[in-house]
């Protein structure tokens, strides 16, 4: 397995992670009284799950994140290198 392939995975994971809170908040019913509660965890579920996508991004050697450089490179096939150790992102993991 490549390193792209392991990002591409996350980023799957990533949507996976947002339809279902987007599904949780769909089926969740909202009776007025539990309106400010229902919005609250769907934020913070959200919000979980982008972080965990930024912590996903990361250079397996160096540990820099890559989202600022190379999330749509890396999603596109395009050539990268992490910009601070230079390992390709077609290597094996």
């Amino acid at each position: 397995m490549t390193i792209r392939q392991t990002l591409r995975g996350w980023y799957r994971y990533l949507w996976v992670a947002l339809l279902s809170v987007g599904a949780f908040g769909m089926y969740w019913p909202d009776n007025g009284y539990n309106h400010a509660v229902r919005i609250s965890v769907l934020v913070l579920l959200c919000a979980a799950a982008m972080t965990l996508f930024a912590f996903g991004f990361r250079c397996p050697r160096c540990k820099t994140s890559l989202i600022p450089n190379a999330a749509h490179i890396v999603m596109n096939g395009g050539p990268f290198a992490c910009p601070k150790c230079g390992v390709s992102v077609d290597e094996k993991r």
